[in-house]
C-alpha cells in the first residue's frame, strides 16, 4: 500500500493562527458592542425658576431668574398674558415683567417655555397685592377737561402715536447696569395716585412719578436706548419716548425744550431736553413714566431693582421665592 506524506508544520505557525483567531474575536466583540450600545447621554441639569418678588404690589416690577439652561437656550415667557423677554445674567437667564397699576388683585399666571419644538412648559402663580398710593387734587382750566371737537381729534391722533410707541418690542436688551434718576429733585406726586381733577375723581391712576424741579433743569436719559417718539401733545406737552429694548419703554413729559431726535441712539446720562410746564400742568415739573410690555410700573422702584440685580446683593437676597 502507498503512504500519504504529511508534511511537518512548525509549532510557531499554529501559535500565529491561534493569536490571529483571538484578536479577531476581540475585534468582532468590540464592533458588536459599538453597534448594540449608544453613548451614554450627558446628565441634564435641573431647571430652577425663581420669581422676585412674590407676592408683589400692583404697579411693581418683577423678574424671573432661570438656572439650569444654557444662556443661549431659546426661552419664552409671559405674565398675565403679556410677553416676558429673557437675557443672559451671571450665567443664568433673567426676564423682566410688571404688575400694571390697574391689575386685578390676586393670583396671576406666569408661564415659561423652553427647548426645541413645543418645548417644556412650567406654569407658576404670582400673587399681586393691593397698595394704596393716595389721592391728589388738581385744578386746571375747565377747557382742559371738557375738550373741544378739535382738541378731541388732536388727542385721538396723539393717542394712536403713543400706543404704537408703547407697543415697541425690540428683541435685544439695549440697557446695561443700574438706571439713574433723570433729574435730582423731590417727587411731589408719586406713581399710582388717584387724581381728583377739578373736584371729579379720574378713574385712571397717575402712571408716572412727578419730580418738582425748576424749569430749565436738564433731563438725563436713565439708561441706554433709542428715541422712538418725540412731539408736543395736548396732555403731556413736549414729550420724549425711549425704547430700552425687550418691551421696556421710558417717557418724559412737560418739557420746555426737546433736544433728542427720533431714531437717535441714546446713552445713559445724555440730555433729552429741559424741564418745563407744557401740556396740562399746574406748574413746572418732570413727569417720568415706565412701561414693561404694556404694564405701567413705578419708576423709582424699578431703579432700585436695577441696583439690586447689578450688585452682589442679588445672589444673597433672602426674599427669593422658588416655585
Amino acid at each position: 500500500m502507498g503512504r500519504f506524506f504529511v508534511p511537518r508544520v512548525k509549532k510557531n505557525f499554529f501559535s500565529l493562527l491561534l493569536l490571529s483567531a483571538i484578536f479577531s474575536t476581540i475585534i468582532v466583540a468590540q464592533l458588536g458592542r459599538a453597534a448594540d450600545f449608544s453613548p451614554s447621554p450627558e446628565p441634564v441639569a435641573e431647571v430652577e425658576i425663581t420669581v422676585l418678588p412674590n407676592p408683589m404690589d400692583r404697579g411693581a416690577p418683577g423678574r424671573v431668574v432661570i438656572s439650569g439652561l444654557r444662556p443661549e437656550a431659546p426661552v419664552k415667557g409671559s405674565f398675565d398674558g403679556k410677553a416676558i423677554f429673557f437675557f443672559p445674567h451671571r450665567g443664568e437667564l433673567m426676564g423682566l415683567f410688571g404688575a400694571d397699576v390697574m391689575i386685578k388683585i390676586g393670583d396671576h399666571p406666569l408661564k415659561v417655555t423652553w427647548g426645541p419644538g413645543p418645548g417644556e412648559q412650567r406654569s407658576l402663580s404670582v400673587t399681586v397685592k393691593d397698595k394704596s398710593y393716595g389721592v391728589r387734587d388738581i385744578k386746571v382750566p375747565q377747557s382742559q377737561v371738557d375738550l373741544s371737537p378739535d382738541d378731541l381729534e388732536r388727542t385721538k391722533i396723539e393717542r394712536e402715536a403713543t400706543i404704537k410707541a408703547l407697543g415697541t418690542q425690540s428683541p435685544d436688551k439695549l440697557w446695561s447696569g443700574a438706571f439713574i434718576e433723570p433729574v435730582n429733585g423731590r417727587i411731589n406726586s408719586s406713581f399710582g395716585r388717584q387724581t381728583r381733577l377739578n373736584g371729579i375723581m379720574n378713574p385712571r391712576p397717575h402712571a408716572g412719578a412727578d419730580y418738582l424741579v425748576p424749569e430749565g433743569t436738564p433731563v438725563k436719559a436713565p439708561a441706554d436706548g433709542k428715541v422712538i417718539l418725540t412731539g408736543n401733545h395736548f396732555f403731556a406737552g413736549n414729550s420724549v419716548y425711549i425704547d430700552h429694548g425687550q418691551g421696556l419703554i421710558s417717557m418724559f413729559f412737560h418739557l420746555s425744550r426737546i433736544d433728542a431726535l427720533e431714531g437717535q441712539d441714546i446713552k445713559k446720562g445724555d440730555i433729552l431736553g429741559l424741564v418745563g410746564k407744557t401740556g396740562r400742568v399746574t406748574g413746572a415739573h418732570l413727569h417720568y413714566g415706565l412701561y414693561i410690555n404694556g404694564a405701567r410700573i413705578d419708576p423709582p422702584v424699578f431703579r432700585q431693582m436695577t441696583d439690586t440685580i447689578n450688585s452682589d446683593e442679588f445672589t444673597n437676597l433672602p426674599s427669593k421665592s422658588k416655585l
